[in-house]
C-alpha cells in the first residue's frame, strides 16, 4: 500500500510494532493516588519474579505515561491460544484477552494453566480449532487461562469476559487498565490523541463543537481542561454514538457536554434556531471547532493486519471536505479550528490542510501548539513555514525540528490549526 512513497518501508515496519509506551489521560476534575498503580505493579513483580518496576511518571498533570517491564522475560508454556490479528493487537499494547477474541484452543486446556497467545495473521484459523494451528501466527504474550472450549465455543450463544488473564506481553508492556482506579479517574488514550486536546486548549466560558465525537475521550478531556465551565456540544452520527459520548461524560463526572446525534456534514444552517435549539447550528457559533475527522485509521499500532484498498483509503478525503465545510461555517471570525486524524496518508493530512487553505480564503494555518511531534511531509502541498505549523506524529527523522522520542514511538497522527478572519 503506497501511502508515504520512498519511506513506505520503515513506516510498515513502524506500524506493525507495538508502542514501547502506555499513556493514561488522568481526569483533572478528580485527584488520583499515584500509589495505587505502583502498589498494583508490586503485586505484579511478585508474579513476573522480577525486583524492578517499569517506569511511570507524569508528563504533564493530566498525562501518566507508564514504561515496559525491565529485564523480564517468561518461558514459552508449550500450550498455544489464537486469537484474532485485532485482539492480538490490544495483547501487544497491555490487553487481557476477552472471549470474543479467541480462534482456537486445545480441548485439553485446564482452568488456571499458563498458555501462550498467538495471533493469526492470515485470518484463516477457524473459530473452534481444537488443534495447533499451522498458519501464519505471532506470538504476542503469556497468561492463565480463565474460560475452556464449552464456554467459549460450544454453548450457542457469545460468549463473553476475559478468556486468558495475560501477565506478560510479547512488548513486555505492563498488563494495567483503568479499573485499578475507580470509575473516571483514568482512561487509556493515546498520546497525540491527548496532545491533541491541549491544542484545542478549550477555556471556562468557550462555546466548543467537537463534530465526531464518539466515543467521548477528547469531548471530555475537552470539558475536565475547562474545568467543567465550557458548552460543548458534542455530535456523531446514530443514536448509538451519541448514547456512548452521554455514558463516557457521566463516568468521568462531566456535566457541560450536551450530546446530540447528528450528522455533522449538515450541521450548519441559517435557518437555525441558535445553539440551545440543539443541530443545526447558525453560522458563526462557536469559538473552537475540534474536527476528529473520520480517516483512513492507518496510524494504529500495532497493526498486524490491514485489508484497506486503496479506493477505500481515497474514499475519506470526500467526507473529510464535507466536514471541514461545516466547520468553518459554525466557526466564528477570530475563532480557532483543530483538524486531526489518526491516519498517516497525505492525502488526508498535508493534503487537506493545503486544499483548505485554497478553499477557504478566510481561513489562516496557525501553529498547532504546544507543538510536540514532527513537521509535515516535505512537497506534500505546504512550504516549510507551513510544515513548521502542523504537527505529524511518527516515526520520521527530521531536518526542521527535533522531536522527543516519546512523541515517535505512539501511533501515527496528525493536528493542524486554523484561526477564521
Amino acid at each position: 500500500m503506497e501511502v508515504l512513497g520512498d519511506s513506505n518501508n520503515n513506516m510498515k515496519a513502524w506500524l506493525t510494532q507495538a508502542p514501547k509506551l502506555t499513556t493514561f489521560r488522568v481526569n483533572k476534575l478528580k485527584k488520583i493516588e499515584v500509589d495505587v498503580l505502583k502498589n498494583f505493579l508490586i503485586s505484579q513483580r511478585n508474579v513476573l519474579d522480577t525486583t524492578e518496576l517499569p517506569d511511570f511518571y507524569f508528563l504533564r498533570p493530566d498525562c501518566l505515561i507508564l514504561g515496559p517491564w525491565p529485564e523480564v522475560s517468561l518461558k514459552k508454556a508449550g500450550k498455544e491460544v489464537i486469537v484474532d490479528a485485532l485482539c492480538a493487537a490490544a495483547v501487544l499494547r497491555g490487553a487481557h484477552v476477552f472471549a470474543p477474541g479467541v480462534m482456537g484452543l486445545p480441548v485439553n486446556s485446564q482452568l488456571g494453566e499458563r498458555v501462550d497467545i498467538y495471533g493469526d495473521l492470515e485470518g484463516h484459523c477457524k473459530r473452534g480449532l481444537k488443534v495447533e494451528y499451522t498458519g501464519r501466527k505471532l506470538y504476542v504474550g503469556t497468561g492463565y487461562l480463565k474460560m475452556l472450549r464449552a464456554d467459549l465455543f460450544d454453548n450457542g450463544v457469545q460468549p463473553s469476559g476475559i478468556a486468558v488473564h495475560t501477565i506478560l506481553p510479547a512488548s513486555k508492556l505492563p498488563v494495567v487498565n483503568e479499573t485499578i482506579y475507580s470509575k473516571g479517574e483514568v482512561l487509556l488514550q493515546n498520546l497525540p490523541s491527548i496532545v491533541c486536546g491541549w491544542v484545542l486548549d478549550a477555556k471556562p466560558n468557550e462555546c466548543i463543537l467537537d463534530m465526531c465525537a464518539a466515543p467521548g475521550n477528547k469531548t471530555t478531556h475537552l470539558a475536565e481542561m475547562s474545568n467543567d465551565q465550557a458548552t460543548i456540544i458534542a455530535l456523531d452520527k446514530t443514536p448509538q454514538k451519541a448514547a456512548k459520548i452521554k455514558e463516557s461524560c457521566e463516568i468521568q463526572g462531566v456535566t457541560c457536554v450536551t450530546a446530540y446525534a447528528f450528522d455533522s456534514t449538515k450541521c450548519c444552517s441559517e435557518e437555525s434556531k441558535g445553539i440551545n435549539s440543539g443541530p443545526p447550528f447558525p453560522p458563526n457559533s462557536f469559538d473552537k471547532v475540534l474536527l476528529d475527522a473520520p480517516c483512513s485509521g492507518l496510524g494504529q499500532r500495532p497493526q498486524l493486519v490491514n485489508k484497506m484498498t486503496p479506493k477505500m483509503i481515497g474514499s475519506y478525503k470526500f467526507v473529510q471536505r464535507k466536514l471541514f465545510a461545516e466547520a468553518v461555517k459554525v466557526l466564528k471570525v477570530g475563532g480557532k479550528l483543530v483538524y486531526s486524524t489518526c491516519t498517516i496518508t497525505e492525502e488526508e493530512n498535508e493534503g487537506m490542510v493545503a486544499w483548505a487553505l485554497e478553499k477557504f480564503p478566510c481561513l489562516k494555518l496557525i501553529p498547532a501548539e504546544p507543538i510536540l511531534g514532527g513537521t509535515g511531509l516535505a512537497n506534500k502541498g505546504l512550504n516549510d513555514a507551513q510544515r513548521l505549523m502542523v504537527q505529524r506524529f511518527g516515526p520520521e527523522d527530521n531536518e526542521l525540528r527535533k522531536v522527543d522520542p516519546i512523541y515517535k514511538d505512539s501511533i501515527g497522527f496528525f493536528i493542524a490549526a486554523f484561526s477564521k478572519s
